[in-house]
Protein backbone atom coordinates (compact mmCIF):
# COMPACT_ATOMS: atom_id res chain seq x y z
CA UNK A 1 0.00 0.00 0.00
CA UNK A 2 1.31 3.43 -0.99
CA UNK A 3 0.49 6.93 0.15
CA UNK A 4 -0.42 9.83 -2.12
CA UNK A 5 3.27 10.83 -2.34
CA UNK A 6 4.31 7.38 -3.50
CA UNK A 7 5.91 6.36 -0.23
CA UNK A 8 4.84 2.99 1.15
CA UNK A 9 2.77 3.24 4.29
CA UNK A 10 3.72 1.17 7.29
CA UNK A 11 0.94 -1.29 8.14
CA UNK A 12 -0.90 -0.38 11.33
CA UNK A 13 -0.54 -3.03 14.03
CA UNK A 14 -3.61 -3.73 16.14
CA UNK A 15 -3.42 -2.62 19.74
CA UNK A 16 -4.28 -5.78 21.68
CA UNK A 17 -4.74 -4.94 25.33
CA UNK A 18 -4.80 -7.80 27.85
CA UNK A 19 -8.19 -8.69 29.27
CA UNK A 20 -9.56 -10.71 32.15
CA UNK A 21 -11.23 -13.79 30.68
CA UNK A 22 -14.79 -14.34 31.83
CA UNK A 23 -17.02 -17.40 32.07
CA UNK A 24 -18.85 -18.82 29.05
CA UNK A 25 -21.60 -20.36 31.18
CA UNK A 26 -21.71 -18.11 34.25
CA UNK A 27 -24.49 -15.93 35.64
CA UNK A 28 -24.00 -13.24 33.03
CA UNK A 29 -24.23 -15.82 30.21
CA UNK A 30 -27.60 -17.01 31.56
CA UNK A 31 -28.86 -13.42 31.61
CA UNK A 32 -27.85 -13.09 27.98
CA UNK A 33 -29.62 -16.39 27.23
CA UNK A 34 -32.89 -14.96 28.59
CA UNK A 35 -32.50 -11.94 26.32
CA UNK A 36 -31.81 -14.26 23.40
CA UNK A 37 -35.00 -16.15 24.20
CA UNK A 38 -37.00 -12.93 23.99
CA UNK A 39 -35.21 -12.00 20.78
CA UNK A 40 -36.27 -15.34 19.28
CA UNK A 41 -39.89 -14.43 19.98
CA UNK A 42 -39.32 -11.12 18.18
CA UNK A 43 -37.69 -12.92 15.23
CA UNK A 44 -40.68 -15.30 15.03
CA UNK A 45 -43.08 -12.34 14.88
CA UNK A 46 -40.98 -10.72 12.15
CA UNK A 47 -40.86 -13.99 10.18
CA UNK A 48 -44.62 -14.42 10.51
CA UNK A 49 -45.55 -10.88 9.47
CA UNK A 50 -42.90 -10.67 6.76
CA UNK A 51 -43.80 -14.10 5.39
CA UNK A 52 -47.49 -13.22 5.20
CA UNK A 53 -46.94 -9.81 3.60
CA UNK A 54 -44.33 -11.01 1.09
CA UNK A 55 -45.98 -14.26 0.02
CA UNK A 56 -45.69 -13.72 -3.74
CA UNK A 57 -47.33 -15.84 -6.41
CA UNK A 58 -43.98 -16.73 -7.96
CA UNK A 59 -41.14 -18.93 -6.83
CA UNK A 60 -38.41 -16.34 -7.38
CA UNK A 61 -40.44 -13.71 -5.58
CA UNK A 62 -40.69 -15.94 -2.53
CA UNK A 63 -37.01 -16.86 -2.71
CA UNK A 64 -35.95 -13.21 -2.79
CA UNK A 65 -38.35 -12.35 0.03
CA UNK A 66 -37.01 -15.22 2.15
CA UNK A 67 -33.40 -14.21 1.54
CA UNK A 68 -34.17 -10.58 2.43
CA UNK A 69 -36.15 -11.30 5.62
CA UNK A 70 -33.90 -14.05 6.97
CA UNK A 71 -30.73 -12.22 5.88
CA UNK A 72 -31.76 -9.05 7.72
CA UNK A 73 -32.65 -11.04 10.84
CA UNK A 74 -29.31 -12.88 10.83
CA UNK A 75 -27.35 -9.66 10.19
CA UNK A 76 -29.16 -7.82 12.97
CA UNK A 77 -28.43 -10.67 15.39
CA UNK A 78 -24.80 -10.69 14.22
CA UNK A 79 -24.53 -6.94 14.88
CA UNK A 80 -26.13 -7.32 18.31
CA UNK A 81 -23.68 -10.08 19.21
CA UNK A 82 -20.69 -8.07 18.00
CA UNK A 83 -21.79 -5.04 20.02
CA UNK A 84 -22.27 -7.13 23.17
CA UNK A 85 -18.89 -8.81 22.65
CA UNK A 86 -17.17 -5.44 22.26
CA UNK A 87 -18.79 -4.13 25.45
CA UNK A 88 -17.72 -7.24 27.37
CA UNK A 89 -14.18 -6.97 25.99
CA UNK A 90 -13.97 -3.31 27.07
CA UNK A 91 -15.20 -4.29 30.54
CA UNK A 92 -12.66 -7.12 30.63
CA UNK A 93 -9.85 -4.61 30.01
CA UNK A 94 -11.00 -2.56 33.00
CA UNK A 95 -11.20 -5.64 35.21
CA UNK A 96 -7.71 -6.72 34.13
CA UNK A 97 -6.28 -3.33 35.10
CA UNK A 98 -8.12 -3.52 38.40
CA UNK A 99 -6.71 -6.96 39.16
CA UNK A 100 -3.19 -5.90 38.18
CA UNK A 101 -3.41 -2.91 40.50
CA UNK A 102 -4.24 -5.20 43.42
CA UNK A 103 -7.90 -4.27 43.77
CA UNK A 104 -10.47 -7.07 44.23
CA UNK A 105 -12.58 -8.35 41.34
CA UNK A 106 -15.93 -9.91 42.29
CA UNK A 107 -17.18 -13.15 40.76
CA UNK A 108 -20.01 -11.28 39.10
CA UNK A 109 -17.60 -8.86 37.44
CA UNK A 110 -15.35 -11.70 36.37
CA UNK A 111 -18.28 -13.60 34.84
CA UNK A 112 -19.30 -10.50 32.90
CA UNK A 113 -15.91 -10.32 31.15
CA UNK A 114 -15.47 -11.43 27.56
CA UNK A 115 -15.27 -15.11 26.69
CA UNK A 116 -15.35 -16.18 23.01
CA UNK A 117 -17.89 -18.96 23.66
CA UNK A 118 -20.27 -16.93 25.85
CA UNK A 119 -22.24 -15.53 22.94
CA UNK A 120 -22.78 -18.93 21.31
CA UNK A 121 -23.81 -20.47 24.65
CA UNK A 122 -26.33 -17.68 25.28
CA UNK A 123 -27.71 -17.83 21.73
CA UNK A 124 -28.14 -21.61 21.61
CA UNK A 125 -29.54 -21.76 25.14
CA UNK A 126 -32.09 -19.07 24.33
CA UNK A 127 -33.08 -20.89 21.12
CA UNK A 128 -33.27 -24.32 22.81
CA UNK A 129 -37.08 -24.32 23.43
CA UNK A 130 -37.70 -23.39 19.79
CA UNK A 131 -35.24 -26.00 18.56
CA UNK A 132 -36.76 -28.77 20.72
CA UNK A 133 -40.25 -27.91 19.51
CA UNK A 134 -39.25 -27.97 15.83
CA UNK A 135 -37.36 -31.25 16.29
CA UNK A 136 -40.40 -32.86 17.92
CA UNK A 137 -42.70 -31.60 15.20
CA UNK A 138 -40.30 -32.64 12.42
CA UNK A 139 -40.40 -36.20 13.77
CA UNK A 140 -44.22 -36.20 13.70
CA UNK A 141 -44.78 -34.26 10.48
CA UNK A 142 -46.78 -35.96 7.75
CA UNK A 143 -47.82 -34.84 4.25
CA UNK A 144 -50.85 -32.56 4.14
CA UNK A 145 -53.97 -34.20 2.69
CA UNK A 146 -57.19 -32.70 1.38
CA UNK A 147 -60.08 -32.62 3.84
CA UNK A 148 -63.75 -31.92 3.20
CA UNK A 149 -65.16 -28.57 4.16
CA UNK A 150 -68.09 -27.92 6.46
CA UNK A 151 -71.52 -27.83 4.84
CA UNK A 152 -73.51 -24.58 5.08
CA UNK A 153 -76.43 -24.37 7.48
CA UNK A 154 -79.12 -24.39 4.78
CA UNK A 155 -78.28 -28.05 3.96
CA UNK A 156 -79.65 -29.27 7.31
CA UNK A 157 -83.13 -29.59 5.82
CA UNK A 158 -81.78 -31.68 2.95
CA UNK A 159 -80.05 -34.02 5.43
CA UNK A 160 -83.49 -35.08 6.72
CA UNK A 161 -84.58 -36.19 3.23
CA UNK A 162 -83.52 -39.71 2.31
CA UNK A 163 -82.71 -38.96 -1.33
CA UNK A 164 -80.25 -36.21 -0.29
CA UNK A 165 -79.30 -37.31 3.23
CA UNK A 166 -77.51 -40.47 2.15
CA UNK A 167 -75.38 -38.53 -0.35
CA UNK A 168 -74.49 -35.80 2.17
CA UNK A 169 -73.95 -38.14 5.13
CA UNK A 170 -70.24 -38.39 4.31
CA UNK A 171 -69.72 -34.76 5.33
CA UNK A 172 -70.71 -35.58 8.91
CA UNK A 173 -67.35 -37.30 9.34
CA UNK A 174 -65.42 -34.05 8.88
CA UNK A 175 -63.13 -33.57 11.90
CA UNK A 176 -62.34 -30.32 13.63
CA UNK A 177 -58.95 -28.61 13.93
CA UNK A 178 -56.56 -31.20 15.35
CA UNK A 179 -53.45 -30.97 17.51
CA UNK A 180 -51.15 -31.54 14.53
CA UNK A 181 -52.78 -28.64 12.70
CA UNK A 182 -52.05 -26.33 15.63
CA UNK A 183 -48.46 -27.59 15.87
CA UNK A 184 -48.02 -27.05 12.13
CA UNK A 185 -49.14 -23.42 12.43
CA UNK A 186 -46.68 -22.78 15.28
CA UNK A 187 -43.81 -24.52 13.47
CA UNK A 188 -44.41 -22.63 10.23
CA UNK A 189 -44.63 -19.31 12.04
CA UNK A 190 -41.05 -19.80 13.30
CA UNK A 191 -39.70 -20.24 9.75
CA UNK A 192 -42.47 -18.70 7.64
CA UNK A 193 -40.33 -17.05 4.90
CA UNK A 194 -38.44 -20.29 4.19
CA UNK A 195 -41.48 -22.56 4.37
CA UNK A 196 -43.23 -20.27 1.89
CA UNK A 197 -40.60 -21.22 -0.69
CA UNK A 198 -41.01 -24.96 -0.11
CA UNK A 199 -44.81 -24.89 0.03
CA UNK A 200 -44.96 -23.15 -3.36
CA UNK A 201 -43.26 -26.12 -5.03
CA UNK A 202 -45.42 -28.98 -3.73
CA UNK A 203 -46.81 -30.63 -0.62
CA UNK A 204 -43.82 -32.98 -0.50
CA UNK A 205 -41.45 -29.99 -0.61
CA UNK A 206 -43.48 -28.33 2.15
CA UNK A 207 -43.02 -31.47 4.26
CA UNK A 208 -39.26 -31.31 3.60
CA UNK A 209 -39.24 -27.66 4.70
CA UNK A 210 -41.03 -28.58 7.93
CA UNK A 211 -38.52 -31.33 8.63
CA UNK A 212 -35.67 -28.89 8.05
CA UNK A 213 -37.22 -26.31 10.37
CA UNK A 214 -34.87 -27.22 13.30
CA UNK A 215 -31.96 -26.04 11.16
CA UNK A 216 -33.78 -22.96 9.88
CA UNK A 217 -34.71 -21.83 13.38
CA UNK A 218 -31.01 -21.77 14.39
CA UNK A 219 -29.91 -19.34 11.66
CA UNK A 220 -30.57 -16.14 13.63
CA UNK A 221 -29.06 -17.43 16.93
CA UNK A 222 -25.92 -18.59 15.14
CA UNK A 223 -25.59 -15.07 13.74
CA UNK A 224 -25.53 -13.68 17.29
CA UNK A 225 -22.99 -16.26 18.47
CA UNK A 226 -20.65 -15.60 15.56
CA UNK A 227 -20.99 -11.84 16.00
CA UNK A 228 -20.05 -12.09 19.68
CA UNK A 229 -16.77 -13.84 18.82
CA UNK A 230 -15.78 -10.73 16.85
CA UNK A 231 -16.19 -8.49 19.90
CA UNK A 232 -12.54 -8.70 20.96
CA UNK A 233 -11.32 -7.93 17.43
CA UNK A 234 -13.67 -4.95 17.25
CA UNK A 235 -12.35 -3.72 20.59
CA UNK A 236 -8.77 -4.04 19.32
CA UNK A 237 -9.67 -1.92 16.29
CA UNK A 238 -11.23 0.72 18.53
CA UNK A 239 -8.10 0.79 20.72
CA UNK A 240 -5.98 1.09 17.59
CA UNK A 241 -8.07 4.02 16.37
CA UNK A 242 -7.74 5.71 19.76
CA UNK A 243 -3.96 5.26 19.68
CA UNK A 244 -3.73 6.63 16.14
CA UNK A 245 -5.84 9.62 17.15
CA UNK A 246 -3.59 10.31 20.14
CA UNK A 247 -0.49 10.07 17.95
CA UNK A 248 -1.94 12.50 15.40
CA UNK A 249 -2.81 14.91 18.21
CA UNK A 250 0.74 14.71 19.59
CA UNK A 251 2.23 15.32 16.13
CA UNK A 252 0.04 18.40 15.67
CA UNK A 253 1.06 19.68 19.09
CA UNK A 254 4.78 19.17 18.33
CA UNK A 255 4.38 20.91 14.98
CA UNK A 256 2.55 23.85 16.58
CA UNK A 257 5.22 24.09 19.30
CA UNK A 258 8.04 24.22 16.71
CA UNK A 259 6.18 26.91 14.78
CA UNK A 260 5.79 29.01 17.94
CA UNK A 261 9.48 28.58 18.73
CA UNK A 262 10.51 29.72 15.23
CA UNK A 263 8.22 32.74 15.41
CA UNK A 264 9.73 33.81 18.75
CA UNK A 265 13.38 33.41 17.65
CA UNK A 266 15.17 36.77 16.87
CA UNK A 267 15.76 37.56 13.25
CA UNK A 268 19.40 37.51 12.08
CA UNK A 269 20.84 40.85 10.94
CA UNK A 270 22.45 40.85 7.52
Amino acid sequence: MQSAKGKPQKPVALVKKPILKGSWHGKDAWKLALKRLLSMVAVTVIYLIGGMLLSFESLWGRVLAAVAIVGLAVYYQYYQGMTQGQNDAAFAEIMYDRQESGRPVTEGDRARCFHPFKGMFAALTGALPFFVFTVAYAAMARPMTYTLGVLPSWTEALMRQSEFGDALRYYENVGSLGAMDILRVIDRAMVMPLVNVFSYVSNDAALLGERLSPLFVLLAPLGYGLGYTQGKTLRDKINTGIKMGDERKKRRERKARRQRQRSKSPERLI
